[in-house]
C-alpha cells in the first residue's frame, strides 16, 4: 500500500499540492488525469522519491516495489513497450540486467580465467531472479499493458511514447 498523508509541495511561489491525501491499495489501477502543469509528474516524483514533499508524508509498504516511466522518452528509442515495462519493474529488472551481464561474461574468452567466480555469482543471481518472479516478468508486462488498453501490436512496436505511468506491485 502507498499512502499520501496531507502532502504539500510548492515550486517557488507556485503551490502544486496542498494537503493531498489518498490511499493507493494493492491491486488498484488508478489514473491520474489533469492539464499540463497540474502536478501529475510532481506527484509521481514524490512517490518514487525523486523529489521530497514540503509537508506531510508518503508512506510506502516495505513489500511494494515501484516501476516508473517518465514522460521523457528519449531513452526508450528503439525499444518496445514490453521491454520498457520490464526494465521499469524495480529490483527484478536490476537483477535481470546483472544476469544478462554475467551471461555475456561467461561467453567472453577474456573472462575464462574468472569463469568459476562468474558461474558462482550467476547461480546466486539466478536464484534471486527466480525469487522475485523474474521468469513471469514478460507475461506480467503484457498483462499490465493489456490492462492499460495497449494492443499486441502496440506492445511490440519500438519507440512508443509514454506519459507518466506508475506501476506499484502487484502489477509489476
Amino acid at each position: 500500500m502507498i499512502r499520501l498523508d496531507n502532502i504539500s509541495k510548492q515550486n517557488g511561489s507556485r503551490l502544486i499540492l496542498i494537503e493531498a491525501s489518498a490511499p493507493l491499495l494493492p491491486g488498484e489501477k488508478i489514473g491520474l488525469v489533469g492539464p499540463n502543469g497540474a502536478g501529475k509528474s510532481t506527484l509521481f516524483r514524490l512517490i518514487t522519491g525523486q523529489d521530497q514533499v514540503d509537508e506531510g508524508q508518503i508512506l510506502i509498504d516495505k513489500r511494494v516495489s515501484i516501476g516508473f516511466f517518465s514522460q521523457n522518452v528519449g531513452e526508450m528509442a528503439g525499444r518496445s513497450a514490453v521491454a520498457e515495462v520490464m526494465d521499469g519493474a524495480g529490483p527484478v529488472s536490476t537483477v535481470a540486467a546483472e544476469l544478462a551481464a554475467l551471461g555475456a561474461a561467461m561467453a567472453d574468452p577474456d573472462q575464462y580465467d574468472k569463469l568459476d567466480d562468474i558461474l558462482e555469482r550467476f547461480g546466486e543471481v539466478q536464484t534471486r531472479f527466480e525469487e522475485l518472479g523474474g521468469y513471469a516478468l514478460e507475461a506480467k508486462a503484457h498483462e499490465v499493458l493489456d490492462g492499460l488498453g495497449f494492443s499486441q501490436e502496440m506492445m511490440d512496436l519500438a519507440g512508443l511514447g509514454f506519459t507518466d505511468i506508475l506501476f506499484p506491485n502487484p502489477l509489476i
